[in-house]
């Protein structure tokens, strides 16, 4: 009686393992996928800026670019001018 009991848990040990090990690379899966669509997410805003890779490595790095900067401040100032009127 006590090795039925015994071999009933070990297979539980087993499937508890074997879905332990399914949810993990089921974790891997999902985190891969939230990477990807992070990526895509940050790829689509850069596009949208229209910047030239020269100009997306200044704005990283700190520094201005030149006409672009301009532009940005007159239209967040248009864009606070509409939502005070």
């Amino acid at each position: 009686m006590a090795k039925n009991k015994i071999e009933r848990i070990d297979l539980e040990i087993r499937k508890t393992r074997e879905k332990i090990a399914e949810y993990q690379e089921k974790l891997k899966a999902l985190e891969a996928q939230k990477t990807e669509a992070e990526n895509m997410e940050i790829v689509q805003m850069v596009r949208a800026m229209r910047m030239t890779p020269q100009e997306l490595n200044t704005m990283l790095s700190g520094g201005m670019i030149p006409g672009k900067a301009a532009s940005f401040t007159e239209k967040n100032e248009q864009e606070d001018d509409t939502h005070e009127a």
